[in-house]
């Protein structure tokens, strides 16, 4: 009798998502880290603030996804 081949396509997939949040987790944390370096109320600031708020909503979003 022949032997099951297991399915590890979930698996590698439950990896590529965790890899990519995690990719997401880090971007997001180094913009915070120069964001929190900037004095408030500069155009720089908005700007970096802008994009911080971007990329929050994209990781929340892709978590909401799953």
């Amino acid at each position: 009798m022949r032997k099951k081949v297991k399915n590890t396509k979930n698996k590698n997939k439950k990896n590529n998502l965790e890899e990519r949040l995690t990719f997401m987790v880090t971007e997001y944390q180094e913009a915070k880290s120069v964001l929190d370096s900037m004095s408030e109320g500069t155009s720089e600031y908005a700007n970096q603030k802008k994009i911080c708020d971007k990329l929050f909503n994209s990781a929340e979003q892709y978590i909401n996804k799953l």
